[in-house]
């Protein structure tokens, strides 16, 4: 078995590792994902369909799935994924056609017609469904306790079997279980390293300083806005608000396209802590709809209410229009729930509490600004714990770490050296013989 790694090598983003055999042409792809930073090295190194066995998308994430529809703009190579990720990579790769058509600066390779063929290829795969996959390889997803849907591949080739965790989360959240290590001996690991540096604080203890912000806001009169990516994110911090907050009193306002994957998550039942929390608060959050938008959007900056509305970081989406609303009541707050990228409106408006309005013009602002770490990805510490609880059927226990900044990869695989394990991060185009 041979492992090469095209893409998320000491960065984050553009995921892609291709499994190789010595003995057949069996040869798998997992993920291929593109950055979307505005560089001419979005996409991972390339590689062309008629040569592979099978693809897999751990997860619907663009910088994991966005970069297959190329795959089937002339090819027909099985597709291999989670139900739930096939219906929500759908909703965000339209989005990626949709903001393309007006963007004179996003070239897709790829049109509603490509996606279409892409669907004919899946095979959906439930978690430790064992499925064969080429001449004589064998493929089963796990939950990895990431964004609901997504999974980590495990491929046996050549006698030889590899664990790739993709992103992968260690804590329980409202939304998710957590990932276990697998009983199943393994040859290789390739682990996720974005976090590899940083304990998150306890899971707990943040919603508690959400929850006392938020009521805060709400008892002062205010709004209390999230900014909130409208896969995972949006869901947990609504199952979060319905939790704690009397929602009689205080609504909850859900706009973008927070909605309409909740409406998906609606149809499963398998992929979540618990439906019936989730199903609850989904179903008791005000939405606004395509119905008389205009008004429900007013009537939600007028409200003394709670809003989650996408993007996450500020760069577009409904959470800007909310946010423009109350940049000048000091009554109100901005709650940002994720990592804000430098030099993103939402990390600017953190550091130096100042809006970027769509013109470049800064503002400063009147309303508080805080960052609670909701994190779907696990910590240092975690990903040190899972790697040393896997089931390694030798003494090398070879690991490789991806998707992670460069610094961070290298401090990763430094301190699981020292631990004893044999820890690499590759660089882009790197391939090793397991």
């Amino acid at each position: 078995m041979r492992l090469s790694f095209l893409g998320s090598c000491r960065e984050v983003g553009r995921s892609a590792v291709l499994v190789e055999s010595d003995q057949n042409n069996d040869r798998i792809l997992l993920d291929y994902g593109v950055k979307m930073d505005g560089t001419e090295d979005n996409f991972p190194e390339h590689i062309r369909g008629r040569d592979l066995s099978a693809i897999v998308v751990t997860h619907a994430h663009i910088d994991h799935v966005g970069g297959i529809p190329i795959f089937f703009i002339s090819g027909s190579v099985p597709l291999f994924m989670t139900r739930l990720t096939q219906d929500v990579s759908d909703v965000l790769l339209r989005d990626m056609i949709n903001i393309a058509r007006y963007n004179s600066n996003t070239d897709l390779l790829f049109d509603r017609e490509v996606l279409g063929r892409m669907h004919r290829h899946t095979h959906t795969l439930r978690y430790t469904e064992r499925v064969k996959v080429g001449k004589d390889s064998h493929l089963t997803l796990f939950n990895n306790g990431h964004i609901p849907g997504s999974a980590m591949a495990l491929v046996e080739m050549d006698g030889q079997t590899m664990l790739y965790t993709s992103d992968m989360n260690a804590t329980q959240t409202q939304l998710m279980n957590p990932v276990h290590p697998l009983p199943n001996k393994i040859d290789a690991l390739v682990t996720e390293s974005t976090y590899g540096t940083t304990d998150h604080e306890p899971r707990e203890e943040v919603e508690k300083r959400y929850i006392e912000k938020v009521q805060t806001v709400l008892e002062n009169g205010g709004t209390a806005l999230t900014p909130a990516f409208g896969v995972s994110r949006s869901q947990e911090i609504m199952m979060v608000l319905h939790k704690y907050i009397n929602t009689k009193k205080y609504p909850v306002y859900v706009d973008g396209m927070a909605r309409k994957i909740g409406n998906i998550y609606k149809r499963y039942r398998t992929y979540f802590r618990s439906y019936g929390e989730l199903r609850n608060a989904l179903e008791k959050s005000n939405y606004i709809s395509r119905d008389n938008t205009f008004e429900q959007r007013q009537e939600a900056k007028r409200a003394n209410a709670a809003i989650v509305a996408p993007s996450g970081m500020l760069k577009g989406g409904t959470s800007r229009m909310y946010a423009e609303a109350i940049l000048d009541d000091p009554n109100s707050a901005i709650l940002l729930v994720s990592y804000q990228i430098p030099g993103t409106p939402g990390e600017i408006l953190l550091k130096e509490n100042k809006y970027v309005y769509n013109n470049n013009e800064q503002v400063e602002t009147s309303c508080e600004v805080e960052l609670f770490d909701f994190s779907s990805h696990s910590g240092k510490t975690q990903l040190i714990d899972f790697a040393k609880k896997c089931n390694f059927g030798d003494q090398e226990r070879r690991i490789f770490a991806v998707h992670g900044e460069e610094e961070t990869a290298t401090a990763l695989c430094n301190e699981m050296n020292e631990l004893g394990l044999h820890a690499v991060a590759p660089t882009q185009g790197e391939t090793y013989k397991i």
